[in-house]
């Protein structure tokens, strides 16, 4: 019985309270009620925010990789563009070295237009102490015999000692066992050049009349003599000149005409 008496109490001042809020409530002012509102329309705001910046981030993902697919295709076309102007470049790399080869022959051929020649070039070089000998890309099947004289654009390289069907060897004036007759420069005096062991770069001249005078920087040319070489193709220059004891005996260096390091393109004297 007293249980129920107090719940009942307790239920009428509950009842009372409500009442009471409900007045206050619904008497209470338009700002207090938004300022009492304003938490929940942040945070329904900053939820609308959120939403719409990740709206706009799609869309700005979906124009980024758009943009990159454009980029993409822009590379391969430069790429390709790129191959195709290296293919157009190497062609004229090789077109450019081909013409300055055809030129090179020509001028060859103009120096040596007293003779019947036969363009070619160095497809193999044997240079060590003891032998020093070219391959040309000239054989039989292009007219070529041995005995038959070998030049260069700035003198004599030497002759041609053995032939094949599209290739010959030549031994030139730098081999040790190459003899070259050469007259000196305003002189019908005559000297015998011979290869050195250690160098391709000069010759050794030898057997010089105790009468000649000479003096660096003079001209070698070819003799004519020995049934070899024609005459008068540039052998070289004295480079330094070597006296003795006996005038007899004194000798000189002379310095080649031809870059045998960089020599390429030759052309063949035929034999008349």
């Amino acid at each position: 019985m007293y249980k129920d008496d107090k719940n009942g109490k307790i239920g009428f001042f509950i009842t009372i309270l409500i009442l009471i809020f409900l007045v206050i409530f619904t008497n209470l002012d338009q700002n207090i009620l938004g300022k009492l509102s304003s938490p929940f329309v942040k945070i329904s705001r900053s939820a609308q925010n959120g939403f719409t910046n990740l709206s706009n981030k799609m869309k700005g993902n979906e124009e980024y990789f758009s943009s990159l697919e454009s980029v993409k295709k822009q590379y391969e076309d430069l790429k390709r563009e790129y191959e195709r102007l290296e293919s157009e470049n190497q062609k004229l790399v090789v077109l450019e070295a081909e013409n300055k080869t055809l030129k090179e022959q020509l001028n060859l051929a103009e120096n040596y237009k007293e003779y019947e020649t036969i363009p070619g070039y160095v497809i193999q070089k044997d240079f060590s102490n003891y032998s020093k000998v070219l391959v040309i890309n000239l054989g039989s099947e292009d007219g070529i015999q041995t005995g038959m004289t070998v030049v260069a654009e700035r003198g004599l390289v030497g002759y041609v000692v053995s032939v094949e069907s599209n290739s010959s060897k030549v031994q030139t004036i730098v081999d040790t066992a190459s003899v070259v007759s050469g007259f000196i420069s305003n002189s019908e005096k005559s000297l015998v050049a011979r290869g050195l062991l250690d160098t391709n770069e000069r010759i050794k001249g030898t057997y010089i009349d105790n009468d000649v005078v000479i003096n660096e920087g003079d001209s070698i040319t070819t003799s004519g003599l020995g049934g070899i070489y024609p005459k008068n193709i540039i052998i070289g220059k004295v480079g330094e000149i070597v006296n003795t004891q006996n005038k007899t005996n004194r000798y000189v260096y002379i310095d080649v005409a031809v870059d045998f390091n960089n020599l390429s393109n030759i052309i063949v004297i035929k034999n008349k």
